[in-house]
């Protein structure tokens, strides 16, 4: 709490020095005139970051327009505050499409036609996949600005190859991996889910098994209609089959040490050169981060690299569950118009992967773009997705979504009161209106 504050107070300071900046139509009307700087928020940082700043960098050598990135890790309570205080940065990038819609129907954002875009031009290279992102009630409010898979399970390969394992297809066959690495008196999983900020490790978690075992309908109709109730017997499977794998047992430290490392700690004891851990559960980012941030010295396809996430009882082949992060204008300008337009060209998208950081949905960007096999994999496996589901917790609205990792992380912490968290988070969705 304590260190929100001081992010919250931080971004407030930050304010009152970037006023000019950050400025523009209270209520969004007309188009301004250019400032020359604009702002950008995100929650990205680390290699995440380097890489945007990299197209933000060409961005500024093609336009003459600078730009100035601004970061925090508690997005949602910050960007709240800053629009409660007439204070929204130009641009943000979203990490929640329900987070799109919700600030969309607040009038918060500016449409690209408002900007004097053209959706379907600035689209193209999109699939309905991910403009739909953007979309609210048949509006455009922004493009996509980097997508990832979340079904993507890190390992070392060599590590495989000493125990003689084979990749496996099943959830079982994982299971026994997992049980044959324990056996051997080695340590399965690590996995990195402290507080809020890193809660949503679980929620991926979950959503990768729920979806292969109750199927891509359910998972909508939990995670986007409401339809399914969180209570639901499916929900309880699915979290029985995640705590056969997220237990004291396999888990490096335990489920405290779980629920007290981030998720680059998590990745860490897993690739850093003091690993403890196999395996590692995460999205295609894994990889950027464990090379770039973790430990450089490490070698894709010997040291480091990914499996899909497998079946679970015979459930969809080829699903992927993934997120997509959109760039959106909070102040129209025509700098900002720029922006967002060139931040949809296949030009932006090939600096971008470059980096060897992001996948990107571009379809003008190729696997020759990419600067190593884990990324071109992992965008081929975007491409190549027979079913395709958004992050669920991404797309419940308001506090929801964030409340689910909490509720997750309660559950790991103790699973026998699994039926009355379950219930008390269903209550708290339909007093939400959810599923309503």
């Amino acid at each position: 709490m304590t260190r929100r504050l001081i992010a919250l107070l931080a971004v407030c300071l930050l304010a009152v020095g970037t006023a000019t900046s950050c400025g523009g139509d209270d209520d969004g009307g007309g188009t301004a005139e250019g400032t020359g700087t604009i702002s950008v928020f995100s929650l990205w940082g680390g290699s995440e970051q380097e890489a945007f700043q990299k197209v933000l960098t060409q961005f500024t050598a093609d336009t003459g327009i600078k730009t100035k990135y601004e970061a925090a890790r508690d997005f949602l309570p910050v960007i709240r505050t800053r629009l409660a205080a007439d204070n929204p940065p130009m641009v943000a990038i979203i990490p929640r499409p329900g987070f799109v819609a919700e600030l969309a129907k607040d009038d918060a954002l500016i449409s690209l036609e408002d900007l004097g875009l053209d959706p379907d031009k600035i689209n193209e290279n999109y699939s309905e996949t991910w403009t739909k992102l953007a979309t609210v009630d048949d509006t455009v409010y922004g493009v996509v600005a980097k997508a990832n898979s979340k079904s993507t399970v890190w390992y070392k390969p060599n590590s495989f190859q000493q125990n003689s394992f084979e990749i496996p297809t099943d959830w079982n066959q994982l299971i026994d991996i997992t049980k044959q690495y324990k056996a051997k008196d080695e340590t399965p999983w690590a996995v990195g889910a402290q507080g809020d900020d890193n809660s949503w490790t679980l929620t991926d978690w979950f959503e990768q098994i729920y979806v292969r075992q109750a199927g891509p309908e359910k998972y909508s109709q939990l995670f986007e209609t409401g339809e399914v109730k969180f209570n639901d017997q499916s929900v309880k499977d699915a979290l029985n089959e995640m705590l056969k794998v997220v237990n004291d047992q396999y888990v490096e430290g335990g489920i405290d040490t779980a629920l007290g490392i981030s998720f680059v700690d998590g990745i860490a004891r897993v690739f850093g050169k003091n690993a403890k851990a196999e395996m590692y559960y995460e999205g295609g980012f894994v990889g950027g981060i464990a090379i770039d941030q973790v430990n450089p010295s490490l070698k894709p396809g010997v040291d480091i690299d990914f499996f899909p996430f497998p079946q679970i009882g015979g459930g969809d082949e080829g699903v992927v569950v993934g997120s997509g992060d959109v760039a959106a204008a909070f102040v129209n300008n025509e700098d900002v118009a720029k922006l967002l337009d060139y931040l949809a060209t296949a030009e932006a998208g090939k600096i971008w992967v470059s980096t060897g950081a992001i996948a990107s949905p571009n379809e003008g960007v190729t696997a020759a773009d990419y600067p190593n096999d884990l990324v071109s994999k992992e965008a081929k496996q975007l491409q190549d997705a027979k079913t395709f589901r958004f992050d669920g917790s991404d797309l419940l609205p308001g506090t929801l979504g964030q409340n689910f990792g909490t509720l997750l992380q309660n559950i790991i912490k103790n699973p026998g009161d699994m039926d009355s968290l379950l219930n008390n988070y269903q209550s708290d969705a339909e007093q939400a209106g959810f599923g309503a």
